[in-house]
């Protein structure tokens, strides 16, 4: 809205007045990155374990120790323990890392060295549309034939991940630079603006545009309003322990930092003036002397094969089918200069091998898919047909594309081999070359990833999203043609509400016990946190320098577990919400969902509504992973909208008159926090959740009612 709309009073609005375009906060529509692939976790075991077939193999087998015939044909290495990774394998695969991430970090030092060769690569890398190691590998201090120290390392291929890698760091932390100092330009020169992101608690969003258009590579990026939100809140916490410390104040806790600062600077204090003088003094030294960047380091353990260009043999992963064991595949990794693997007569890496193995559970989830199904259309649950048919025909489609991408990296390794014998089978040449083309025309999945977690190892590989073939025939052809709007709801994580010609349609999305438990498993944790944390600080003064006592850890590995639980309900309850948003839009045919945009939000300290804590940080996350099934569903990546809810919930959808909130649906007086929603102009109580949903599917759309949406005189309340 505009700034004079802003400060009129809402009985001043014109019926004839067009209600001018709300648009989102970074000043047009957010979208969010494209999601190409549909990423699937797949737990390795190393090549003589026995793996658990339930499931998804996640969990060790419960015969290991039961079945003597099994327990005997182990190595002696995996007999006592159940562990899913034998003991030597991990610590190969550790050293692996080690030596990637040594590599990446080589590379970021030399580039680091010269800081004008760090602005040059960084404008170039933001040009720049190709892959990031095509740009650096011109480099001679950083190419893989100059570099003996690199080469002690890795092998040329995964050189190749190595520049990639360090590009992607390079581009992200050269962003980050301009952006600071712009803020810092923009800070100097306004004394007033530095004080003021001082004092108050949040950070004042022309600010955060001021500082997003000074800055050129961040000027036209949607979003760069977020970028540029998070250096400022990084420069505050900088500034916030400068004045701490001139100050001799030692607070450990954030909260109580920011509240100690604006303290320190509020109206009528003594210190207030001379805190101000050391702040800009400090900024104007920054921008002169330049800010004291640090040179970003790689420290997680993961391996990113996105850098190749196809799945071939060189790119140091290769995959086989056990012929022995039932849908389990073998995955050999090639091992580094300075290591030595076990020869495989499968591999093609010969004695520089590590291999692995894997359940590839998407044939049975697919088979279990089609069995409920059935005993869906017999219960005559239409729906929830559709739902496990689909899944089911994703979970066969990803299935296909592996062994499509198996079948290509063993027909192109057979051609390779051909060519390089003297007297070779022309025929055969030719057969294979035409195989080798039409494998490379199916649909195949992406290089994978490799994570390691603690004592497990995670092999994550991106699939194809189903196409247009898999979704029609499920579904048929189908014509989308209404909208939806997504609240994030005050007791219930989303109201959702989809716009029919005269009518709506409305759903409350609830997961009451996962989030009860999640919150009292929050509630739990933070108590042990601190008495850990009392606990810590006890024994470090008065044993400085010595290690943690036993019942000390084990209370620590307890907070962990505690927080990993939470983490898990988290990505339980997003998963729960998000699945049934996208299948309630599917059926009403829902062509473009809008949420409101939250990024930015921060709900208020002491709220005593569980979802509305929930929501409040789960929100993005649920977002993305709607975003994330309607692409799988076949539908564009611009059909999952954000928008600015400003005066969503304030305003009536029928007439567009502000209204307050009541505490039911006989209720007229005023009560903050209440469940319904009453217009005083309409005389008409409606759900408030759902009344905000409304709003929002029309908060792009001009409309002579101030609220934005079109009067309707049916409402189908669900």
């Amino acid at each position: 809205m505009g700034q004079d709309i802003q400060c009129q009073s809402w009985k001043q609005w014109q019926r004839s007045r067009p209600k001018p375009r709300q648009e989102s906060m970074i000043g047009k529509y957010y979208s969010g990155p494209s999601t190409k692939y549909l990423v699937e976790s797949f737990v390795l075991s190393s090549e003589d374990r026995v793996v658990l077939r339930k499931g998804k193999e996640r969990k060790p087998d419960p015969s290991f120790k039961g079945n003597s015939t099994q327990f005997s044909q182990l190595s002696s290495a995996v007999r006592g323990t159940g562990k899913k990774v034998k003991d030597i394998d991990l610590r190969t695969l550790t050293f692996y890392f080690d030596n990637y991430i040594r590599a990446v970090n080589i590379v970021l030092s030399r580039i680091y060295r010269n800081s004008k060769r760090v602005e040059q690569l960084g404008k170039t890398l933001a040009k720049y549309r190709g892959k990031s190691y095509i740009l650096l590998s011109k480099e001679k201090d950083l190419c893989y034939q100059h570099n003996e120290d690199i080469k002690k390392l890795v092998f040329g291929r995964l050189h190749r991940n190595v520049l990639e890698q360090a590009g992607r760091m390079l581009l992200a932390d050269w962003t980050r630079r301009q952006l600071v100092i712009s803020a810092l330009k923009v800070l100097n020169d306004s004394p007033e603006e530095l004080v003021t992101i001082l004092r108050r608690r949040r950070i004042p969003s022309f600010l955060i545009r001021k500082v997003r258009d000074s800055c050129e590579s961040t000027k036209n990026n949607g979003s760069g309003y977020h970028y540029a939100m998070g250096v400022l809140r990084q420069l505050r916490l900088a500034i916030d322990k400068y004045i701490l410390g001139f100050t001799k104040n030692t607070i450990g806790w954030r909260a109580r930092q920011r509240k100690k600062v604006a303290s320190l600077l509020k109206d009528g204090s003594p210190d207030c003036q001379s805190v101000i003088n050391i702040v800009e003094s400090q900024v104007k030294s920054w921008v002169q002397n330049g800010y004291p960047f640090t040179v970003p380091q790689l420290r997680r353990y993961s391996l990113d094969f996105s850098a190749s260009t196809e799945n071939s043999t060189g790119q140091g992963y290769w995959f086989t089918p056990d012929e022995e064991r039932e849908n389990e595949i073998l995955l050999y990794l090639k091992l580094p200069p300075g290591f030595n693997g076990t020869h495989h007569k499968d591999s093609p890496y010969k004695s520089k091998t590590l291999t692995f193995r894997f359940l590839d559970w998407l044939p049975r989830a697919a088979s279990q898919d089609r069995r409920k199904a059935e005993k869906a259309e017999r219960e005559g649950n239409i729906h929830r047909v559709e739902q496990l048919r689909f899944r089911a025909a994703k979970f066969e489609d990803m299935h296909h594309q592996l062994m499509n991408t198996i079948k290509l990296q063993h027909t192109a390794h057979r051609l390779s081999r051909m060519k390089q014998i003297k007297h070779n089978d022309l025929d055969e040449i030719i057969r294979l070359q035409q195989k080798v083309s039409r494998l490379k025309g199916y649909r195949r999945c992406s290089p994978p990833q490799l994570l390691l977690r603690g004592h497990k190892i995670i092999l994550r590989i991106p699939f194809l999203s189903p196409n247009g073939p898999v979704s029609s025939q499920i579904f048929g052809e189908r014509k989308y043609t209404t909208k939806a709007g997504a609240d994030r709801g005050l007791r219930a994580p989303v109201a959702l509400t989809v716009e029919r010609e005269c009518s709506f349609e409305d759903f409350l999305i609830t997961v009451g016990p996962l989030a009860e438990k999640r919150d009292r498993i929050r509630k739990h944790a933070y108590t042990l946190t601190s008495e850990l944390a009392r606990m810590k600080n006890n024994w470090e003064s008065k044993r400085s320098g010595q290690s943690y006592p036993a019942h000390i850890m084990k209370r620590d590995r307890h907070v962990e577990a505690l927080w990993r639980k939470v983490r898990r309900l988290d990505r339980e309850i997003v998963r729960q919400v998000a699945s049934q948003t996208v299948w309630f839009c599917e059926e009403h045919r829902v062509k473009r969902l809008f949420f409101e945009d939250l990024r930015s939000f921060q709900g208020h300290a002491g709220s005593k509504h569980v979802s509305y804590n929930l929501t409040s940080n789960l929100w993005g996350k649920i977002i993305n992973t709607v975003r994330y099934m309607r692409e799988s569903l076949g539908h564009s990546k611009y059909s999952v909208w954000t928008v600015n809810p400003r005066y969503t919930s304030q305003t009536c959808h029928q007439c567009g008159e502000k209204g307050v909130r009541v505490r039911d649906e006989s209720s007229i007086i005023e009560s903050k926090g209440g469940e319904y929603f009453y217009c005083s102009e309409c005389k008409e109580h409606f759900h408030a959740d759902i009344n905000a949903a409304r709003n929002i599917i029309h908060v792009q759309d001009s409309s002579d009612v101030p609220g934005g949406t079109k009067v309707c005189p049916v409402y189908n309340e669900r």
